[in-house]
């Protein structure tokens, strides 16, 4: 497993990414605009179409030969034993299905402890309590409209929330967050992060891998192969669809995610001192 690191290699204009987000981000001390114009989901929903595409053309096309009754009976039944060594077309859709959701997924739990820069986590936190507000506020509306279905007025259901200790979403900072966020784009913030942020961060992710997976020990070598060789082709994927895919733009910070960078870095110089 030592020659994991080995196994996937980023191309230059990829690295060269990495390398510029990080003198942006670091130097200039801008952040990304999230959420991205091109999510980490996006793209990898538009890799696995690629791949679903062409089995399921060859599926369409190997039914209607079958349906024609094209083709002779000896040449027919020596095709249906090499189809039946192979997997079949549901098997690797399904395959590729789980792959991408597993990359979604791992990128999700990874992101916060291995993807960040230390500029950058303030601003995962105000998304978190973005998405937690938002949930309030869903939650908050369904209660109200049990309520008017049960035949309660909205001010009887304001009332009986407000006695029950819940937090009018006037009356909570993040709720209000949330609400001039949802408001300017009619949208809400999705729920996972691979839904937020871009594909600069799946490349960190790649970069990280590796080791992951090196550290793994319930992941064997034919695994690990098979792991890599998925992984080769969608960064091949990434770098040919790179002016499609790679879209996120930088700005500055807003005044809660600044507040909480400059104070880390004046701990720190007064720890020194």
């Amino acid at each position: 497993k030592r020659a994991h690191a080995d196994r996937l290699h980023l191309p230059f204009t990829l690295k060269k990414i990495l390398v510029e987000e990080w003198e942006v981000i670091s130097q200039c001390g801008m952040l990304y605009d999230l959420p991205s114009k091109v999510s980490v989901r996006d793209a990898l929903n538009s890799y696995l179409e690629s791949k679903l595409v062409p089995m399921r053309e060859k599926k369409e096309m190997d039914n209607s030969n079958t349906s024609s009754g094209k083709g002779e009976g000896d040449k027919m039944e020596v095709d249906n034993d090499n189809d039946a060594q192979q997997p079949s077309i549901a098997d690797r859709e399904k395959e590729w299905v789980n792959m991408v959701e597993g990359i979604a997924l791992l990128f999700d739990q990874a992101l916060p402890i291995h993807l960040l820069f230390e500029e950058e986590r303030a601003q995962y936190g105000s998304l978190r309590r973005q998405i937690l507000a938002q949930r309030r506020i869903a939650a908050y509306n369904d209660q109200l409209e049990a309520m008017k279905v049960d035949g309660v007025n909205e001010s009887e259901a304001n009332a009986g929330a407000d006695k029950n200790g819940c937090q009018s979403a006037t009356e909570n900072s993040d709720v209000k967050s949330a609400a001039d966020t949802t408001s300017e784009e009619n949208k809400p913030l999705p729920e996972r992060m691979s839904e937020i942020y871009g594909c600069e961060h799946l490349l960190r992710l790649f970069i990280r891998l590796p080791a992951v997976v090196a550290a793994t020990p319930s992941i064997s070598e034919p695994d690990a192969r098979r792991i890599f060789s998925k992984l080769g082709d969608l960064v091949r994927y990434i770098q040919k669809h790179q002016s499609e895919l790679i879209k996120s733009t930088f700005r500055k910070p807003l005044q809660n995610e600044l507040r909480k960078v400059v104070k880390e870095k004046e701990v720190s110089v007064v720890a020194q001192d």
